[in-house]
């Protein structure tokens, strides 16, 4: 050998004497004279060799001596070195991976699974390794497009799924099924072409996604319900407007203000645009948790319309930085809803004018109450004057006091007419439907931060009482509510049949959770015109209730606690309207007429022309001693004013029945133009001032066939 190999200076050396210390080649020798050949990797000094040494025969094929060969193979060496440090590298690589990373070749066999794979799926590397990938991880429906990509990639060495990522589902040693994203590469090898995938357990992500995607259909759908759409305001550091992003309800409801900031909208009223502009500086400044705000804005045509604006700021996350060194954040982008209160505007408007008007009307009905029944009693006497002989003069004079009672009359009728609202007709009203329908109508009035809970119980004896009256009672309580919660808690609405002393009773109680009232205040709620809403109130829905629910023979309940909120509970008496089981019959005549009139002097002459008719009578001033009398008297007929003290005529009537077990016939008499005859059988109805001729025609109709 030549060059640097160690052995160039063994020539016409012993072999013993060259390889002393040389184990390897000692050995190799002693194996040579023995006919045999040997092959061994031979370090000597830095290099490697590959040696081969044999026996060298003569003629007579007898060993007379040793032939070798040395092939330097030191960078072959290191490169086996290398390539194994590195396929350690790409196994700990690999299985220090994120991601499952599993390969696999043309038959589907497994031939790399890593540590993430065997966590995932359940199976170790020992398990996987040889088993068929569609035995592990592929769930049994997609078994066959599996192996079908397989054999297409034979054919045309192309997949739908390779070299691209995308979201299938798999399945673990378990057998539970999950969504997974999947990257598939085909790697060329002298063996045929392999396929490595990255898997990566996705669950947590789609839930989310579907979570998300509830959520913005449930907003939806909430918005929709609401009829309110929704912006998007992109901003930049001074507070421009950069980008704005809005649904078709918010063109609809703003048209080209839509993609301007609320400040500079030009439809909004100027007397409006201060408070607009405030609202929006304040949110945006950080001195409200939010942007809220109602307007005006121009109608189409001339007309005005109400837009109620609720936003909020989402701030740059990468200005926090700036925060420490004592700078404020900026907010980037603002977003809202929009909604058309115009409806809701309009019927609180209404309510509050209703309220006025139902003062006005008390006062109205009171002073009418009393002048009709001075007319009456004037009428009546006149009417029995004229059973006596009059001279001409003093005809003449009774002529002109009728005509002065007709006068009379009218005016009452006017003065009804002009302030006090129209009474409905008394029926019996299914309290959780009223409800219902109730809370469905004040949901626009009472705004998106109010939160309404209600608690109806299973069973909910029917009132007996006008419908309309009773739902704008209600309606009274819900606003007082969202006003002593700044329109903002929770409005508790429930309904319950209670038992008490009055017997059976129904409750229907509206809580709110707002700061509650003084025992001052709460002493006072109830005064007309006491109001602690300031030039907003009127002072008239606590005492137009508590009218209300008081002429229905029940009470309303008020406690309140400075801080604990308020509890206001309506209770009326249950019951319903009383079935006809016997009485007189429509063709007996009226014998016995109990005359229930509170007036001093309409009340006898009542009596007295009953008695001139032939009929008996029991007078009774209030409807007190008309249930004391009519067990004893029993009578044929009531005549029975509407309007008795501290109770109303139509609920005397119920109680009358009730107690005498039959549907006596009863006659209203009433000067109020408004008063509907109650859904009751056997009752009529004359209104004050009439004539005594009349009157008593609309006895004996009772007793006609």
């Amino acid at each position: 050998g030549g060059g640097r190999t160690p052995w160039r200076g063994w020539r016409g050396r012993s072999v013993a004497a060259a390889t002393a210390g040389m184990p390897d080649f000692e050995e190799m020798t002693r194996q040579a004279r023995q006919g045999r050949r040997s092959n061994r990797e031979v370090t000597c000094g830095p290099a490697t060799y590959q040696v081969t040494v044999g026996p060298r025969f003569d003629e007579g094929g007898e060993v007379v001596g040793t032939t070798g060969c040395a092939i330097d193979v030191s960078e072959l060496r290191s490169l086996k070195t290398d390539l194994a440090v590195r396929q350690e590298q790409l196994r700990l690589l690999v299985d220090t991976a994120l991601d499952a990373v599993i390969t696999c070749d043309i038959n589907s066999v497994i031939l790399e699974w890593n540590n993430e794979a065997a966590g995932l799926f359940g199976w170790t590397r020992e398990e996987a390794v040889g088993r068929k990938l569609f035995e592990t991880i592929i769930p049994e429906d997609l078994r066959a497009a599996h192996l079908a990509g397989m054999r297409r990639f034979l054919e045309v060495e192309e997949g739908p799924v390779l070299g691209r990522r995308i979201e299938i589902e798999a399945v673990d040693r378990s057998g539970r099924r999950f969504p997974i994203e999947l990257g598939i590469n085909p790697i060329p090898t002298s063996h045929g072409p392999v396929f490595s995938a990255f898997l990566r357990d996705i669950t947590e992500r789609v839930d989310q996604e579907q979570r998300l995607i509830g959520s913005e259909y449930r907003l939806r759908g909430a918005l929709d319900a609401m009829e309110a759409g929704t912006w998007d305001y992109r901003l930049g550091p001074d507070g421009s407007l950069i980008e704005a992003t809005v649904d078709d309800r918010v063109r609809e409801l703003l048209e080209d203000d839509a993609d301007v900031l609320p400040p500079g909208r030009d439809s909004i009223l100027e007397v409006d645009r201060a408070s607009v502009a405030d609202a929006w500086n304040a949110h945006l400044e950080g001195l409200t948790p939010r942007f809220s705000v109602e307007y005006r804005i121009h109608g189409d045509s001339e007309d005005v319309r109400w837009r109620r604006e609720l936003g909020m700021c989402v701030f740059d996350a990468t200005d926090t930085e700036q925060e420490f060194a004592g700078q404020v954040r900026q907010p980037f982008r603002v977003i809202g809803v929009v909604t058309d209160v115009t409806p809701s505007k309009a019927m609180e408007s209404s309510l509050q004018d209703a309220r006025k008007l139902e003062v006005a009307g008390q006062i109205a009905s009171q002073f009418a109450h009393d002048l009709n029944n001075v007319l009456t009693a004037i009428s009546g006497h006149i009417s029995l004057l004229e059973l006596d002989k009059l001279s001409e003069r003093a005809r003449g004079s009774v002529e002109v006091i009728k005509d002065a009672v007709a006068r009379g009359g009218a005016l009452t009728r006017n003065m009804l007419q002009m302030g006090r609202p129209v009474r409905g007709r008394r029926s019996e009203v299914d309290v959780p439907r009223l409800l219902e329908h109730t809370l469905r109508l004040s949901r626009a009035i009472l705004g998106q931060d109010i939160h309404l809970d209600t608690r109806i119980a299973d069973y909910v004896p029917c009132v007996y009482l006008d419908e309309n009256q009773l739902q704008q009672a209600i309606l009274n309580l819900l606003i007082n509510a969202r006003d002593a919660m700044a329109g903002k808690g929770t409005i508790t609405v429930s309904a319950e049949e209670m038992d008490s002393t009055e017997g059976s009773m129904v409750l229907i109680e509206v809580v709110d959770d707002g700061p509650g009232m003084s025992p001052e205040v709460l002493s006072k709620v109830t005064r007309p015109f006491f109001t602690t809403k300031g030039s907003k109130g009127t002072g008239l829905g606590l005492a137009t209730i508590d009218r209300l629910v008081k002429s229905e023979e029940g009470r309303l309940e008020i406690k309140s606690v400075l801080g604990s909120g308020t509890r206001v509970g309506i209770v009326l008496p249950a019951g319903r309207v009383v079935s006809s089981t016997g009485g007189v019959s429509e063709s007996d005549p009226i014998r016995r007429v109990m005359v229930v009139e509170d007036h001093p002097l309409l009340r006898p002459m009542l009596t007295e022309a009953l008695a001139n008719a032939g009929c008996a009578t029991q007078p009774c001033p209030d409807g007190e001693s008309a249930l004391r009398e009519v067990d004893d008297f029993e009578p044929d007929l009531v005549v029975l004013d509407v309007n008795l003290p501290g109770q109303s005529g139509d609920l005397l009537a119920l109680s009358i029945r009730r107690k005498i077990g039959r549907d006596v016939p009863v006659l209203f008499v009433t000067g109020n133009q408004d008063f509907e005859l109650p859904d009751l059988p056997a009752v009529d109805l004359i209104q004050k001032p009439f004539e005594l001729l009349d009157f008593i025609r609309r006895v004996n109709d009772f007793s006609i066939e």
